[in-house]
């Protein structure tokens, strides 16, 4: 009874999960410039002359955002600190023009109405020879925003030459999601926003909980178990020990059942692992055990985590039952649900359109051999059936 405990209990974390999936608040689709946010850009630089064409990433880590200043990590071909003032809701200073990264409210709506006096007032590293704004719908990566386009004929103190550069900026939350610069000689430098990711929030760590313990409950009660079951069978050679052996068989033939084991393992070790890659950064599934310990910000969908995380659950759920009860339908169709799972959480996340990375190949596999260990057992168990039929036969 105790051992037919853990698979209860396991069953009913996995019940849990997937209740508080159903209500779990979906990330928000507008992007909020806070602390802890990370805005990922991608950039080219096209020759003009010569012909030619670079490509990168680029990142502004948010390190201090208030109404007065904003304070960025700029990571690409170099990394530095970039510093942006801001009084009464408009920029009054920027390192760099070109890295103006966030227009507040009130300076989106004046500049809509017309009131550019701000641009030429503001201490940066150009000089504002005229400028024009108005409002469209641009798309990029990151999505379709309502934004403000402000096109400026500036001269660059950096580079000393005079060009036309286009700050594009979502009206809604007043980051900016497209920048290009085009000179009158040189190469044209493009910037446009591929995604953000907000600092973690403090009701993410509840959920994060719930999901590590019933992702590990399971796995680690199983562990306990059979260490003590080893030991019992070294000291006293019981017949219970040899009974525990002897399980093995309930649902599974042993070969199957090992096979089924390593892709319970595999499917728990890719909840551990980056799932995805941008520029460098290494992206883990979001309420997984990396991201709770760490605090890194990640791209990749919740329902993914979910569903790699519940596939994991019922594989080990699978695992128990068949060690510790009589049942033998009900671990296969476990197992099935897991493997499906599975896979849907790979193809799910190659469809979402991120690079995948280890995590995701990893529970392939994982599928794969619990496929594998379930078409054994089924072939194992038709032929034990044939052979049974054809001694009855014989016998009569």
């Amino acid at each position: 009874m105790k051992k037919e405990g853990i698979t209860l209990s396991a069953s009913l974390l996995t019940l849990t999960i997937l209740a508080f999936s159903a209500t779990f608040p979906a990330q928000a689709d507008q992007p909020l410039m806070e602390e802890g946010a990370t805005l990922y850009y991608k950039w080219a630089r096209i020759g003009q002359r010569a012909g030619g064409k670079q490509t990168g990433d680029a990142t502004f880590k948010i390190l201090v955002a208030n109404q007065t200043t904003i304070v960025a990590r700029a990571t690409g071909t170099t990394t530095m600190d970039i510093t942006i003032k801001y009084k009464d809701g408009f920029p009054i200073y920027a390192d760099y023009l070109e890295a103006l990264i966030y227009l507040p409210q009130t300076c989106i709506t004046q500049t809509l109405q017309g009131n550019l006096n701000w641009i030429t007032k503001m201490e940066t590293s150009a000089t504002i020879a005229n400028a024009t704004a108005q409002p469209q719908q641009f798309t990029v990566d990151a999505g379709t925003f309502q934004s403000l386009n402000i096109t400026l004929h500036a001269l660059l103190k950096g580079a000393w030459q005079y060009g036309n550069l286009t700050l594009i900026y979502d009206i809604n939350s007043g980051i900016l999601i497209y920048e290009q610069w085009i000179p009158e000689y040189g190469d044209i430098i493009i910037q446009s926003l591929s995604s953000v990711t907000q600092a973690p929030k403090p009701q993410n760590v509840m959920y994060s909980m719930i999901l590590i313990a019933a992702t590990f409950v399971t796995p680690t009660v199983l562990a306990i178990c059979k260490t003590r079951e080893a030991l019992k069978k070294r000291k006293l050679k019981s017949r219970q020990a040899q009974a525990s052996e002897v399980k093995i068989e309930g649902a599974f033939p042993k070969k199957p059942f090992y096979t089924i084991l390593a892709g319970a393992t595999l499917s728990l070790a890719s909840t551990l692992l980056p799932w995805s890659q941008l520029a460098e950064t290494q992206m883990y599934l979001p309420l997984s055990l990396q991201t709770t310990l760490t605090a890194q910000k990640t791209l990749i969908p919740t329902t993914i985590s979910l569903t790699a995380h519940t596939a994991t659950i019922l594989a080990w759920i699978a695992v128990a039952t068949s060690l510790y009860t009589k049942m033998k339908r009900t671990p296969q169709i476990i197992a099935l649900i897991s493997s499906i799972l599975a896979f849907t959480s790979a193809a799910t996340l190659i469809q979402s359109g991120l690079k995948p990375s280890w995590g995701a190949p990893i529970i392939t596999i994982s599928g794969i051999l619990t496929i594998l260990g379930l078409t054994a057992t089924n072939v194992k168990t038709t032929t034990e059936k044939k052979e049974e039929h054809e001694d009855a036969t014989k016998q009569i």
